[in-house]
């Protein structure tokens, strides 16, 4: 089995070998990606529960668990970023070269561009390996779209729809929501463009769903139904 995460790092390091552990089987997997103002999150935690549930009942032992926030903290750890660094991380932000420059006459470390993409997707990809997980976010559809034991979604819904969930949650008004929303999409598609290198979403994702036209729960019996049609769940 081709390993893609290996892939990746033999590309941008030019390293042949990887800290993370070597599985077999690795999987099931499951990621959700989403544009800005879908309820990824929410969806994912309902989702696990909804997974652990039918796994008890089958007399499986096999809790699923969700991550998203995990995979900053993990990373920023591994990476000895500040609070500060790590919010810019969290918020997809990047920073420019006079920013760099800063950095480097600063007491504040901060690693290259590359080093930290690379440190999420091992965390991804272990994570993934280590099965009855649902990864949100990070381009997780790329760095486990090899696992035979994989599944993909993305969640989408209309400009307008999405901004008036962000104004609601975020208490803004709906053209600072829809604001927000371009900008956050675009840095979301920069980092995934890393990975996946302008190939088209149906290169990477099994189903979409409009979260506008459907509800968590219809969302989530659908995700249950195909998983079990592809045998993992």
């Amino acid at each position: 089995m081709d390993n893609l995460f290996l892939k990746y790092m033999k590309e941008r390091t030019g390293k042949k070998k990887s800290s993370g552990p070597n599985f077999d089987v690795p999987g099931p997997v499951i990621s959700i990606s989403r544009e800005f103002g879908c309820p990824a999150a929410r969806i994912a935690n309902k989702l696990s529960i909804a997974l652990t549930q039918k796994n008890m009942a089958q007399e499986k032992k096999l809790p699923w668990r969700w991550i998203s926030k995990e995979i900053i903290e993990e990373s920023a750890k591994e990476l000895n970023l500040s609070a500060d660094l790590t919010q810019d991380l969290s918020d997809y932000k990047t920073r420019g070269f006079f920013e760099n420059v800063a950095l480097f006459f600063s007491d504040e470390f901060y690693p290259s561009d590359v080093k930290i993409k690379n440190t999420i997707a091992r965390f991804i990809y272990n994570a993934g390996a280590e099965g009855n997980v649902i990864i949100v976010g990070r381009a997780a559809e790329s760095i486990t779209k090899n696992f035979e034991k994989s599944f993909h979604i993305k969640l989408q819904a209309p400009i307008e729809w999405r901004a008036k969930q962000i104004s609601k949650e975020k208490g803004i008004s709906l053209a600072d929501a829809r604001k927000e929303a371009f900008e956050m999409d675009k840095r979301r598609n920069q980092f995934r463009r890393y990975f996946e290198k302008e190939r088209p979403d149906i290169d990477f994702f099994d189903v979409f769903f409009n979260c506008a036209t459907m509800t968590d729960e219809e969302i989530i019996e659908m995700v249950i139904i195909l998983a079990e049609s592809k045998g993992f769940v």
